[in-house]
């Protein structure tokens, strides 16, 4: 009698390399898994050092019926980005960083006073950095 079908050898060798197939994507995605968590975790901790190194030091707040003004100086370690300006707690689209003497700026350089100003008076004014850290200012 002949036989028909894939012989137990031919049968062994498939079923193994199919195997193999799935152990190996199985330890590629795992792999890229546990490097996406290694630099998450990378990330926290440099963010997390960052915000440790931003201070921000309150001169005077001022709330006027055009609209608010805080002038602060950074005494943290490096320039300072802004992510939102708040007066009262409601994001403002449009605002002023300038120095005393009335030149713009795009961030907050250290040891240097500048002014923040919005077109929405308050009593309270946020900013919230790049890195995540908050500060709040009164502005009466």
């Amino acid at each position: 009698m002949q036989r028909r079908g894939i012989s137990e050898i031919y049968s062994t060798i498939l079923m193994f390399t199919v195997a193999l197939a799935i152990a190996g994507v199985v330890m590629i995605s795992s792999s890229n898994q546990f490097n996406n968590q290694q630099q998450s975790a990378y990330e926290m901790l440099d963010s997390s050092q960052k915000r440790m190194s931003e201070s921000i030091s309150f001169v005077a707040g001022r709330d006027t019926s055009t609209g608010s003004e805080a002038e602060i100086v950074n005494f943290g370690l490096e320039n300072i980005n802004l992510d939102r300006v708040m007066v009262d707690a409601v994001q403002q689209q449009s605002y002023a960083v300038t120095f005393v003497n009335g030149t713009q700026t795009k961030f907050l350089p250290v040891k240097e006073p500048v002014i923040i100003s919005t077109g929405t008076s308050g009593t309270k004014m946020q900013i919230v950095t790049t890195y995540g850290s908050i500060f709040e200012f009164p502005l009466r």
